[in-house]
């Protein structure tokens, strides 16, 4: 019966390690299958729009994968280490191994999803203001602030600015007068919470309250939620009247 047993245990502990390395190969591939799709970009608004919006997801499913793998590879651990004899034993150590995992899969979500959104608020700034060089002449093109740009901008665009559904960008090359509008999409932007002032409060939904017609302004509100205090917040916009 003891030996059987010790066959057993060395089957579970094999197991173990095979699903470690097994999860450990997914949580791979979930960051390479991200890294394609960032290279795959072939501007800067279609790398913005992309890590904007898939990054700290990606983050989250490779480290769920990392945190099952861990406790599987501690649960390994533990029994070749205290030389597990009874179930008892089997039982503790397997849930040491998962309460390992979990932690490690909180304290990662919490930096992930509370601190990352700083560093990546700098990063995606750092995407979208690089220097633009003209690709009919090779000049550096001059970006427009805030108030230059509404003149290059059709009424709809400037629309789009005023309820956050999406911001523009124009550069402009001051030896040729022409022009370059960059679209970005920025529902997936973390705003800072007026109550923990983290960058967590994100949009989670949208609603028309008037629509608009073409000698009235509309009006929406936005609805956001903070990831890390749960603060809800809601921001009311106005929508441009209709175009003939």
């Amino acid at each position: 019966m003891k030996n059987n047993y010790s066959e057993f245990i060395i089957n579970w502990q094999e197991g173990a390690e095979v699903w470690a390395l097994l999860f450990l190969f997914i949580a791979f591939n979930i960051f390479l299958f991200y890294v394609i799709g960032l290279l795959i970009g072939k501007n800067r608004t279609k790398v913005y729009n992309y890590v904007s919006s898939h990054e700290i997801p990606a983050f989250l499913n490779v480290m769920i994968f990392v945190s099952i793998s861990l406790a599987l590879f501690m649960n390994s651990l533990f029994i070749g280490q205290y030389k597990t004899v009874n179930n008892f034993e089997l039982v503790v150590q397997s849930a040491g191994s998962l309460v390992i995992g979990a932690m490690f899969w909180y304290i990662t979500r919490v930096v992930i999803r509370i601190y990352y959104p700083y560093y990546l608020a700098k990063h995606l700034a750092n995407i979208r203001f690089k220097k633009m060089i003209a690709p009919w002449n090779g000049n550096e093109m001059k970006l427009m602030n805030e108030d230059e740009e509404d003149v290059h901008l059709t009424e709809e665009q400037i629309a789009h600015e005023e309820i956050f559904a999406y911001d523009y960008d124009v550069w402009v090359d001051e030896k040729t007068g022409r022009k370059i509008i960059e679209k970005y999409d920025v529902h997936h932007t973390s705003l800072i919470c007026e109550k923990c002032r983290f960058r967590t409060l994100h949009e989670i939904k949208e609603e028309i309250i008037d629509e608009p017609t073409r000698s009235k302004e509309g009006r929406l509100i936005k609805h956001y939620r903070c990831d890390n205090c749960g603060h809800n917040e809601n921001i009311e916009k106005h929508i441009a009247v209709l175009e003939e």
